[in-house]
């Protein structure tokens, strides 16, 4: 009896001391113990961790260089303290004509100084009243180390026009890195007494090289004129007549002699074609006048350029079925197999020859010029997207037929 007592008082002593341990069967693997909070007095002796610490520590080049996980270069004392000098040019701009008239050229020079230059792409940037730059791409020459110069070339529309700012401005890899602008310069402008035939054209001379007229169509003449101008510009000529639309192509020279080709459609009751121009060395104005006497057997834009309807197309085809006629007759005659095989060859031409041309669509409201080049006359937008049949490509302008059997040229972006 007093061994059964001893033995469960026993297990009960060893249950009170192993209540406070934790059973293997009770503990979660995956279970963290959160840490517990450190106390008042360890908060007071523990270093904090924050940027505080830094405000006073100061890391040699060497410790810089030694910080782990840097791609930058290795650099010296010297150059991590290195101060960059900013960038100093310096524009001039020197007025070549002290007075001149609406709508004659003048100049002004600009001389560009600075160090390191050729780092950087220079832009020109201005500031208008009633003028215009007759030469915006500009490019500056070099002349001297670190100086380069440039000549801008404008006219002025009225007597109050003027430059109200002209700068340069630096960029480095398509980056803005400085704009410097000059003292503005603006000479004297002198009016022009009122005209009604004025051709905007102020100059030392202005000569019509050649004059030719020509059918358009059933109201309208087209009319060429031939320019040459000294000491002028031509990007401005206008024929001032009343029912007429013109434009100036293929403008060519430089400031001193200018050459233009000039394209007018005027209507029919036009039978002479006057204007003048102010001559800047006698200070008067000169008149030209020519009359316009449409050529019959003229080779105009309308008709001959027009391959359907090409006098020489109609004798080709008319020559290829001749030809093949003859062939024909000599294989049916002497059983000449050649003449058969040129027959074939002469049809395969003959329809290839005669083929429809290529059909397209022009955009709505797209101009219709005479000539491929910018600023030609134009003598016809559609007011809808309009099928076309396409004759010649360009690298800018189709050459297209329009249903009128009209001929004329549009841009290759109005083209669908």
């Amino acid at each position: 009896m007093l061994s059964r007592v001893f033995v469960v008082f026993f297990v009960l002593l060893l249950g009170v001391l192993g209540a406070n341990e934790a059973s293997v069967f009770n503990k979660n693997p995956l279970q963290i113990t959160a840490p517990q909070k450190p106390s008042l007095e360890q908060n007071k002796t523990r270093p904090k961790n924050n940027a505080q610490n830094f405000n006073n520590v100061v890391l040699s080049p060497n410790e810089l260089r030694n910080i782990a996980g840097s791609d930058e270069p290795d650099v010296s004392g010297a150059e991590l303290y290195e101060k960059k000098e900013p960038i100093k040019i310096e524009l001039e701009a020197k007025l070549l004509n002290k007075e001149v008239y609406i709508y004659e050229p003048f100049g002004i020079e600009l001389t560009l100084k600075g160090d390191s230059l050729a780092q950087f792409r220079s832009e020109l940037s201005l500031k208008l009243k009633n003028a215009k730059n007759l030469n915006p791409k500009v490019r500056f020459v070099d002349i001297a180390k670190n100086e380069s110069k440039a000549t801008l070339w404008f006219i002025a529309y009225s007597d109050d026009a003027n430059i109200d700012d002209i700068a340069v401005v630096l960029k480095r890899g398509g980056e803005f890195a400085l704009r410097q602008s000059a003292e503005s310069q603006t000479p004297l402008i002198k009016p022009l007494a009122q005209k009604d035939d004025f051709c905007n054209v102020v100059a030392s001379s202005l000569v019509l090289k050649s004059f030719k007229a020509s059918k358009f169509d059933e109201f309208n003449n087209l009319i060429t004129l031939e320019l040459e101008a000294t000491n002028a510009t031509l990007s401005e000529f206008k024929v001032p007549l009343n029912g007429a639309r013109g434009g100036v192509d293929n403008i060519k020279g430089g400031e001193t002699k200018t050459t233009a080709t000039y394209s007018l459609i005027a209507p029919n009751e036009a039978k002479k074609i006057t204007f003048s121009y102010f001559n800047s060395t006698k200070n008067a104005f000169e008149t030209i006048e020519v009359l316009v006497k449409p050529a019959s057997n003229d080779l105009s834009t309308q008709t001959s350029l027009n391959p359907v309807t090409s006098e020489f197309a109609t004798y080709k085809s008319i020559a290829v079925y001749v030809l093949i006629m003859l062939c024909l007759l000599s294989f049916m005659l002497w059983r000449s197999y050649y003449g058969l095989v040129l027959a074939v060859i002469f049809g395969a031409y003959a329809f290839y020859d005669a083929r429809p041309f290529a059909g397209a669509n022009i955009k709505a409201g797209s101009a219709v010029t005479i000539l491929p080049v910018n600023g030609s006359s134009v003598f016809y937008r559609p007011s809808s997207d309009e099928k076309v049949q396409v004759l010649l490509s360009q690298e800018k302008y189709t050459k297209i037929l329009l249903d009128n059997g009209k001929i004329g040229w549009v841009r290759n972006e109005n083209i669908k």
